[in-house]
Formats: C-alpha cells, structure tokens, sequence
C-alpha cells in the first residue's frame, strides 16, 4: 500500500515494472474476496464507483487515496516493520530530482480543520458569502466550499472539497446549500459528523449525513448566529 501522493505515484509504476506485479492506483478502499484484494475506484471523474479485481499473483500494489477512509482501527491493528539496506553500487539513474514545488498552500489547510462550514451552489451570489464567513469565524471553523463556488471564482482553489479538490476528515462538516454530487460526497467520506442545510429535501446529501435541515440556508444561519450570541 502506497499513498496516491507526488512520491507514490513516482514510485509504484517502478515498483510495479520491478516486481511484475499488479497495480491500482488512486483507491478509496481495499476489499478482500477469493484470496485476493479487489479496490474501490472511481471513473468519469467520479460519477461512477467500480470495485476492481486483480489477476493472480505474487504480490499486488496499491496507491490510496489520503483521507478516503479513517483509520479508527489503526492502534488495534499489528505490522511486522522489515527494514532494509540500499544496495551500494546502484547505478546511475536517468533522471535527477531537482526540488518539489507545492500548490498553492493558501491561508488555510482545509484537509488538517477539524471543523468545516461549507458553502456550496444554494449562495446563489457573491455578496452572500459573507454570512457564511461570518457564521464561520463564530462557530471557530475554518471555511470550505464545492467545485461551483470555486468555478464562479467567488473562493480560491484551495477551499474546495471533493475529487477534484481536497478530500477532508473534520469532526464536524456543516454542508450549507450543497447538493451532494458524488465528487464532494467521495471527498468527506472520512468526516465525522456531517450537517446538511439545503432546501431541496431530496438533495443527495442528506443521505450522507447524520443531521439534516431541510430549508433555506438563509433562514438557518441568522437564527444560528442569534442562538450563538
């Protein structure tokens, strides 16, 4: 198992070539059926979820995707830990690595908040935003938002949840006005607590989350800012 980070994904094609065996990259979940792992995928840029199985073998990789599933079971959990020398007389590669260049970090990292206030498409305008800031920084949340938001431009890059975002793990995640597309669902797959405020009763978040109301978002945040005060 690797990270589907800039480093994993340098390294299990290698590793695949090396050792001849298979690889999936870019998982959600590791399954197990018929003495051999099968992965959860997900194709069209999210749209659909298929779960893969692997050829027999000797050994099989995996890259995971950070923040696709909490590790709730990781101190129940043993691992034997195998260290090894790198062999001296390696020869020289074909390629250098000169430096890594991070994306834009931004003035928050949505992925470490332990508590998300998440605006999506239901803002309707620009000016709106600034209620959900200002319910935000009351609540000591930090600020998210799904793809439309970032695509209007109304926040930047760095604020998004989802495929083609940030997939995020927060105690709690208060949705307001998101529909629920399978992008942002697949990214707060690893939330706690999910809070869905959207006036559509049917909108698909509702199903991922623990708490619901359905109603306007506007009428929701004054009366929760007055209940703060």
């Amino acid at each position: 198992m690797i990270g589907q980070t800039s480093w994993g994904l340098d390294l299990a094609p290698g590793l695949a070539v090396k050792t001849g065996w298979p690889l999936a990259t870019d998982c959600l979940d590791i399954l197990w059926a018929d003495d051999r792992p099968q992965v959860l995928r997900q194709l069209y840029a999210g749209k659909v979820f298929c779960r893969m199985s692997f050829p027999e073998a000797a050994g099989y990789l995996v890259t995971l995707r950070p923040g696709a599933f909490p590790a709730d079971q990781a101190e129940t959990l043993q691992a034997e830990v195998m260290a090894g020398t790198v062999p001296a007389a390696l020869p020289e590669p074909g390629k250098q690595f000169l430096e890594f260049i991070e994306s834009e970090a931004g003035e928050v990292d949505i992925a470490q908040a332990e508590f998300l206030v998440s605006v999506g498409r239901g803002v309707g305008e620009e000016e709106n935003l600034s209620q959900v800031k200002a319910l935000a920084q009351t609540l000591g949340a930090a600020l998210s938002c799904s793809r439309p938001v970032v695509d209007k431009k109304w926040l930047p890059k760095y604020h998004q949840v989802g495929t083609s975002g940030k997939s995020v793990k927060p105690k709690v995640y208060l949705a307001l006005g998101i529909s629920g597309a399978f992008q942002h669902l697949a990214g707060i797959a690893g939330a706690g607590t999910v809070i869905a405020v959207n006036k559509d009763p049917k909108a698909p978040i509702f199903r991922a989350a623990q708490y619901g109301v359905a109603d306007d978002m506007f009428k929701v945040i004054p009366a929760l800012l007055e209940k703060l005060k």
